[in-house]
């Protein structure tokens, strides 16, 4: 019976609803367009990869709750036999039993000094999960920008596919007419071909950008599309009051800040752990045959005659100097790359207003007149091409210009500390 009450049962586990469960691969609900305003609340909100971050809080917090827990008692029993010899002459009976407890008692403050600097270390995990918030916020940006300019990229090329059709319509009709030569229509025929090669080659890319931006979010099967226009923020370039803002917001400096609380806490909880932690002792002993009882209670306490804390002290006032050293090049380090990367989004606010006001403004213009050339028989195919080829690359161009700006901003904002406070107030 036991064999076929086996196989029944393995054939109700194998039917069971719970054998063919799958898991639940549907993530949280997620739109097909976003603003930049969605897109940085869905990753405060939603991201997995911010949750990872955030699990160093949490890893943290459990020291906390570990530093504030009593050390446990110890309990120890132990018993005699008369093994040999004269009777009686340990202890009265065959037999003696021990027990003793012995109950470990931190008077010199070390469980408030461990559970500060664990609580302090809370803090400096707190910075550090909003250094990688930044970063993520920084990364998501740039692939936000870089989606809205693919995405205008595809526009700018179809729009010039639609319109070299219609030339090909032009001199097509001009052929037929008799006005037109085979070679004419060979080339207009080649150059639509390759503007249909390079928006593919475009479409490719903004698959790319997304894919790249849903799997740096952690969502997989996301395909969001950029909703907005593609301008620069419009940051400060003030270099002074944007180091104000970078002492007071720029997570990377606030968390060297709290490191180096963090130190401090550190060597104070060495000095109490340098003081010997005493045991108080209680415990019985019985015999039996005949039934006797004693009481036992003591101390007992290590005395620091070789091991005085030397070695604590001595590590906790290394890692106090090693975060003053790190808070003072980090100073450093911050200044010059805001430096750095104010001076390159002025150069690129420069690059962009030049190209605006002299070459993206004509662009109609000369449109207008390489068609009405070309129809008045002024210029020869060629040449209309060539201004149709050029206008698309100028508005390629400017696209390009805008982004390479918004991410020279992106530098900026994250160096001085506002890309969360933009988070908090967009203002």
């Amino acid at each position: 019976m036991k064999p076929i009450a086996s196989l029944i049962l393995l054939i109700s586990l194998l039917i069971s609803p719970v054998c063919f469960a799958e898991p639940d691969e549907q993530g949280p609900a997620l739109p097909d367009t976003v603003t930049i305003r969605d897109l940085l609340q869905i990753v405060r909100e939603k991201s997995p990869r911010y949750a990872l971050a955030r699990s160093q809080i949490e890893a943290a917090e459990a020291e906390v709750v570990a530093a504030d827990v009593l050390p446990n008692p110890k309990i120890s029993y132990g018993r005699f036999d008369q093994a040999g010899g004269r009777r009686n002459t340990q202890f009265d009976g065959p037999s003696q039993q021990n027990i003793t407890v012995e109950v470990p008692m931190l008077l010199a403050g070390q469980r408030g000094a461990r559970k500060d600097t664990a609580e302090k270390q809370v803090d400096v995990a707190a910075a550090r999960v909003e250094v990688d918030f930044n970063q993520l916020i920084r990364e998501s940006w740039r692939l936000f920008a870089q989606l809205l300019a693919n995405q205008q990229r595809v526009s700018v090329l179809d729009e010039a596919r639609l319109e070299l059709q219609r030339l090909q319509t032009i001199i097509s009709g001009k052929q037929n007419a008799g006005t037109a030569s085979p070679y004419d229509v060979l080339r207009i025929t080649q150059e639509v071909q390759s503007l249909n090669t390079r928006l593919e080659n475009a479409q490719t890319d903004l698959s790319s950008t997304i894919g790249e931006l849903a799997s740096l979010l952690g969502f997989p099967h996301w395909k969001p599309q950029a909703s907005g226009s593609l301008e620069p923020i419009g940051v400060s370039a003030d270099i002074d009051k944007l180091w104000q803002q970078a002492e007071r917001n720029n997570p990377g400096l606030e968390t060297a800040r709290r490191e180096m609380i963090a130190a401090d806490s550190g060597r104070e909880r060495a000095e109490r752990e340098r003081w010997p932690v005493p045991s108080l002792m209680f415990g019985t002993a019985f015999t039996d045959k005949p039934y006797g009882n004693t009481s036992f209670a003591g101390v007992s306490v290590d005395l620091p005659i070789f091991d005085r804390g030397q070695g604590g002290m001595a590590r906790a006032a290394a890692e106090v100097h090693a975060s003053q050293l790190k808070r003072e090049l980090l100073m450093a380090a911050t200044r010059q790359e805001l430096e750095r990367a104010v001076d390159v989004l002025a150069r690129r606010r420069a690059t962009l207003a030049k190209a605006e006001k002299e070459v993206v403004a004509p662009l109609p213009t000369l449109k207008q007149m390489a068609e009405d050339a070309y129809r008045l028989g002024q210029t020869s195919l060629i040449e209309l091409l060539d201004s149709s080829r050029t206008r698309t690359e100028i508005r390629l161009n400017h696209l390009e210009l805008i982004q390479n700006e918004i991410e020279a901003e992106l530098d900026v904002m994250n160096a001085s500390g506002l890309l969360a406070v933009y988070f908090e107030n967009p203002a």
